[in-house]
């Protein structure tokens, strides 16, 4: 059946769509477009706003903003205050989803349970020998 009509509901507003790239219906696809748009041109007025001026200069809400930084959408090389947020801590940040300090922190902390399970399989190891005396 290659003519056949696939439908989905609209993440955003809950209308049924034919699918597409954009995974919107044309709706809510052509109001992403004029938010977009509306950042593009506050961002064009001063490239140095950060993340939650953008969002009131644009009138667009910061978490959508921020999508489109996490999605490749809008990039961050050009405007060098916007930043998405840590996904554990909240606070800033340019790459990743997850800021330097909790970054380092998560592998600090990794590091040191490896390093434990380590010791604690040593341990066990010399533990179940057996010591012979002749």
């Amino acid at each position: 059946m290659p003519n056949e009509l696939i439908v989905e509901h609209c993440p955003s507003c809950g209308k049924i769509y034919q699918k597409n790239m954009r995974n919107l219906c044309s709706d809510c696809s052509a109001m992403e477009d004029r938010d977009y748009r509306q950042l593009e041109r506050a961002l064009m007025r001063n490239r140095f706003l950060n993340t939650e001026e953008a969002a009131a200069a644009a009138e667009v809400p910061a978490e959508k903003i921020r999508g489109w930084i996490r999605s490749g959408k809008l990039r961050l090389g050009d405007y060098p205050n916007l930043a998405d947020q840590c996904d554990l801590c909240k606070a800033p940040t340019r790459t990743g989803r997850l800021c330097l300090s909790c970054s380092n922190r998560i592998k600090n902390e990794l590091a040191h349970a490896l390093d434990q399970e380590r010791k604690f399989k040593e341990r066990m190891r010399t533990a179940n020998a057996y010591i012979s005396k002749r």
